[in-house]
């Protein structure tokens, strides 16, 4: 909001537009470098390297459909249905291995699963115009039940071949594999959603998706686009938790992994409306989530208290951003 002049005149709820959107943007890494300082003194296992990448390792899954996620949320969507794409990614990933007798083509065949489950919510959402919550909802549980049919209520078990638990179990050095795949699709993901043209028009859908139909941009397009972005980040974390442990098995916290994401989103300061967000920024609520819940760990916390305070912090974080996309309206 701004006054005559040009100069930022104080927003409805007493804050200058300047301060809130540098608080919104930033509050999130201020308070992981916070904690990080806390638990160095608390924790004296907490501050180390090999500590830090265990932290990565384990929330490598989480990070990936987080960062899908991000373009579906900015887009002005929701995906409930990107935590079964993961079980099922697995599940087939381990299935392609055995029947194929490649553990490479398997990874790779499982993360291609990941191509169809978003062209189907593309096309629900964006071409039939379907709400994203109740289609993605829908397709979620479709999944689900074909990753208990492929596997028939039992588990592929390809622990001894090392070529397949190369993803999710190598390490070079103290670096996971897990960590350097999650790194490239970061760096992937944030040149896509900056730089290129369908990056602007996932930012206009999410703005205001009538202005952006007169001038131009197919929506349908755009919404397959995020969810097939979505499916194959979710995918390829669904790879990583198959072969860490080298067991094709349906996820059965799924349905959890897609909350603290989407939660990881919005921590992160981006707009649960859509049109405002950043990958770097989801980074930040991720790593929010995981150090908390490392700390608790370490800290020796009843499991009950660190349910209660992950909650209010993603209550906190979500009130925060609405109230600011409010002061923005």
């Amino acid at each position: 909001m701004t006054g005559l002049a040009g100069v930022a005149t104080p927003s409805p709820y007493g804050v200058n537009p300047r301060i809130r959107g540098w608080l919104r943007d930033y509050t999130v890494v201020l308070i992981v470098v916070l904690m990080f300082i806390v638990m160095s003194f608390a924790a004296p296992n907490f501050f180390s390297m090999r500590n830090f990448m265990n932290i990565l390792d384990q929330n490598a899954p989480l990070m990936l459909v987080a960062l899908g996620t991000t373009f579906v949320i900015i887009a002005g969507a929701f995906d409930l249905s990107s935590g079964q794409v993961l079980s099922l990614s697995g599940v087939f990933g381990a299935w392609f291995a055995v029947q194929l007798d490649s553990a490479v083509l398997g990874v790779l065949l499982g993360i291609a699963v990941g191509i169809p489950c978003g062209l189907i919510n593309g096309f629900l959402v964006g071409k039939l115009a379907v709400s994203s919550f109740l289609a993605t909802l829908a397709t979620g549980l479709v999944m689900a039940g074909v990753a208990l049919m492929a596997t028939q209520g039992s588990s592929l078990d390809l622990s001894s071949d090392t070529a397949f638990t190369w993803l999710g179990a190598h390490r070079f050095g103290i670096v996971p594999v897990s960590v350097i795949v999650t790194v490239v699709v970061f760096i992937v993901l944030s040149l896509l959603l900056t730089t290129t043209l369908i990056g602007r028009q996932v930012f206009a859908v999410g703005s205001n998706p009538e202005a952006a139909r007169l001038s131009g941009i197919s929506i349908p397009r755009v919404m397959t686009f995020v969810f097939v972005v979505g499916g194959v980040a979710a995918a390829i974390g669904g790879l990583i938790l198959a072969t860490r442990t080298g067991i094709g098995s349906t996820y059965a916290p799924a349905n959890t992994l897609t909350l603290n994401a989407i939660a990881a989103v919005v921590i992160g300061g981006t707009s649960i409306v859509g049109g405002r967000g950043a990958i770097w920024r989801t980074v930040f609520g991720v790593l929010l989530l995981a150090l908390l819940q490392n700390a608790l760990n370490l800290l020796d916390v009843e499991p009950y208290w660190q349910q209660i305070v992950s909650g209010l912090i993603i209550v906190f974080a979500i009130v925060i951003n609405t109230v600011s996309s409010r002061a923005q309206s």
